[in-house]
């Protein structure tokens, strides 16, 4: 079985990141391991990524998927810096953003890792997530936490759509 240590997790749960865990274990997935609740991204001010989904492979230094949502487009260096090497290029990253105008879509780079940053409104990353990947809503609901983790995170790793590629500083003046 797959444990926190073995995999990109690691870091963040030495450094006390992984907040208000709804699922912190291995998922049916072999060699997976699953987290869904909040990484924390700073102390002062306290900024988190929040309703976070994200998943790593046992023995993998990066989380090869992860989604959450910020309050504003402005944390997203904090996003970034708090994961560090924990991300890769490969991966799939989806940042829900509120203070995103309605029809932004944008995959903003860092360190040459691609972000998809998209707007959130009133409903859950776990919902957007479900109609993003054209996920079947009434067979997820029938699912445990773990496995409804595993079809978001399987979803996600197929995705291949292209967003307007912007720089964070051009993502600013978009505000």
């Amino acid at each position: 079985m797959t444990s926190i240590e073995s995999t990109a997790f690691g870091r963040l749960e030495a450094e006390g990141r992984l907040l208000k865990p709804s699922h912190k274990a291995a998922t049916h997935h072999a060699g997976r391991f699953g987290f869904r609740g909040e990484i924390a991204l700073t102390l002062d001010p306290p900024v988190t990524l929040e309703a976070v989904i994200a998943g790593a492979e046992d023995g993998e230094t990066a989380l090869s998927f992860i989604a959450g949502s910020l309050t504003s487009f402005k944390q997203l260096p904090a996003l970034v810096e708090s994961l560090g090497a924990n991300v890769k290029p490969e991966g799939k990253y989806f940042i829900y953003v509120k203070d995103l105008d309605r029809a932004s879509r944008y995959q903003v780079s860092f360190g040459g890792v691609p972000l998809y940053v998209l707007p959130i409104d009133d409903t859950s990353v776990y919902n957007e997530l479900v109609d993003l990947f054209y996920l079947d809503k009434p067979k997820m609901k029938k699912y445990d936490t773990a496995e409804k983790i595993d079809t978001i995170i399987d979803g996600g790793l197929k995705y291949d759509t292209t967003y307007e590629a912007i720089s964070y500083e051009e993502g600013l003046k978009r505000l």
